[in-house]
């Protein structure tokens, strides 16, 4: 397994997971993925965008757009998709901008600032606690639990925290106090 399929069976990050891995002295098992130069401008010159390319490759979208200024190509994004009246007719839909994102085929982050610029509140839903713990107890990862629940993994992780910190006893005794 890789450090990410790990991490996301026991629900911690995978830096948790690569920093476990060095204390015990176990070898990396980070898979590297460097398509070659070629493709990405065979992608882009079909009009693939960044994010697109990114998907098809399995690679970040951020190492697509290095390569891609690097190599003098244009960026295919169309700044159409993201106009303040699509935006708009979503919000207005109650859609959160994860879903926004995922319908105009932007990103959650590209959805996220110009929905500030206009002003608007998240339409982010609350997490239904009594649903997380449910499938946390159950022994779910947490991405599992956000794609069934349609939260995002970072809610996920606050939610788990929330849980976590519900569970504490009330009053934690210092070395002072002694137990």
């Amino acid at each position: 397994m890789t450090d990410r399929q790990i991490a996301d069976e026991l629900g911690v990050s995978q830096s948790a997971v690569n920093y476990r891995r060095g204390k015990l002295g176990l070898p990396s098992n980070f898979e590297r993925k460097e398509p070659s130069n070629d493709l990405i401008k065979d992608l882009n010159q079909r009009g693939y965008t960044d994010r697109q390319i990114a998907e098809r490759l399995g690679i970040s979208q951020a190492s697509v757009n290095y390569r891609r200024q690097r190599l003098g190509l244009p960026s295919n994004f169309k700044a159409e998709k993201l106009s303040d009246d699509n935006l708009l007719l979503l919000y207005d839909e109650g859609l959160s901008d994860r879903e926004i994102a995922e319908e105009l085929g932007v990103t959650p982050a590209a959805i996220n600032y110009r929905r500030e610029k206009l002003g608007l509140a998240s339409n982010s839903r609350p997490v239904d606690m009594d649903q997380f713990s449910n499938l946390f107890y159950a022994g779910f990862p947490l991405r599992n639990i956000a794609h069934t629940m349609g939260i995002s993994v970072s809610k996920a992780h606050d939610a788990r925290e929330e849980l976590i910190w519900k569970r504490r006893p009330s009053h934690v005794y210092s070395k002072e106090e002694g137990m």
